[in-house]
């Protein structure tokens, strides 16, 4: 019984902290770097980048970036772990993976769903 109404008493208290704390949003931030018509080279380090404008004050979801190629074909790339989205000040530093040369790749930021951004081109080194 003690340990019946101590449950209830904590269950209460977390109910009582969610509610008065403040809401959390979930983002899902504007892609703005790589654009149209930036190249990439293969084995460096690119920062992906994205507006910080409509930033929620209590973010609540994570982050990962990741590479498409051609949308249509749906082939994808994770080029980084999931990370503290707010934390990120707006953007991530990735290395450019080892894939074909190509005009059709894209970024992709999940933070809700998931935001793609334009088509862009990787080089061989």
């Amino acid at each position: 019984m003690k340990f019946a109404a101590s449950l209830f008493a904590s269950a209460i208290a977390f109910f009582a902290a969610s509610v008065s704390a403040a809401p959390l949003d979930v983002w899902d931030p504007t892609i703005t770097s790589p654009v149209a018509g930036t190249v990439w080279t293969i084995g460096t380090q690119v920062n992906v980048t994205w507006s910080t404008a409509d930033e929620p004050a209590h973010v609540s979801n994570g982050g990962q970036i990741v590479l498409a190629l051609n949308q249509i074909e749906s082939s994808f790339e994770s080029l980084s772990p999931i990370f503290d989205l707010a934390a990120a000040d707006g953007f991530y530093t990735v290395t450019v993976p080892n894939v074909p040369a190509g005009d059709d790749y894209q970024i992709v930021l999940f933070g809700d769903s998931g935001n793609i951004g334009p088509s862009f081109s990787i080089v061989a080194a």
